[in-house]
């Protein structure tokens, strides 16, 4: 017995190096399958299909289908209907209805009415409606004033009052002075002189220091009163 072990060793000796041997030729193999694969399942040109196996056949073929399902259902030029099975282009037709009362309901997209429900088509338009007073409300486009009730269009008119006298108080351009009543023109002007005198006390070059007083002008540090940078 104790003359075989060093036989048995040698044979497990040989085996491992064998087994080693075996799957260092497989592996570049099995990796470059596995690559060939992954591109017949996505539908790259890469993809060799004389190489695959039939198992990898049917997989490819079940991906490439599960593919074009969901290509149909998200209305990509890539799908193709006529591989659908009757229950999944009615859920293909399901999911395209969704879609677009989803862009109705949004106005993201150009609404198609004609395959809205009654019912559809009434939230739709309410929904229409809300997304307009909005947009009027906050000053953006597209704002369509004359499909604003009356009380709504005051409430637009004081909110774009608001939004002017805002922006002339903090010195904006799209600040329209002669929309101000005569109390805010003169608020506005003592915000405007404040903003100057911080200008000047900072050395900046929005300084004007000709609408200063004189008392304001002693007041700057003295690096502002001689530079403006």
């Amino acid at each position: 017995m104790n003359g075989s072990w060093p036989m048995i060793c040698s044979l497990v000796m040989l085996s491992l190096s064998c087994y080693s041997a075996l799957v260092s030729a497989q592996s570049p193999k099995s990796s470059q399958q596995e690559q060939n694969f992954f591109a017949c399942a996505n539908g790259w040109d890469a993809c060799d299909r004389s190489v695959l196996t039939q198992s990898e056949k049917d997989d490819v073929a079940l991906a490439r289908h599960k593919q074009n399902t969901t290509d149909c259902e998200n209305a990509w030029t890539s799908c193709d209907p006529s591989l659908l099975t009757p229950s999944e282009l009615i859920a293909v037709a399901a999911a395209a209805h969704l879609q677009a009362v989803a862009d109705c309901w949004s106005g993201v997209k150009s609404c198609r009415y004609s395959e809205l429900t009654l019912s559809e088509a009434a939230g739709v338009a309410v929904a229409e409606k809300q997304r307009n007073t909005s947009n009027c409300w906050n000053g953006w486009t597209p704002c369509e004033l004359s499909k604003l009730s009356p009380s709504e269009l005051s409430e637009v008119k004081l909110a774009e009052r608001r939004r002017n006298l805002s922006a002339c108080w903090d010195g904006w351009a799209t600040c329209d002075r002669s929309k101000l009543s005569s109390e805010e023109v003169i608020d506005v002007a003592v915000a405007d002189h404040q903003r100057n005198y911080m200008a000047c006390a900072s050395g900046s070059t929005t300084c004007d220091r000709a609408g200063l007083t004189s008392a304001e002008t002693n007041s700057l540090p003295a690096g502002a009163k001689t530079t403006v940078r």
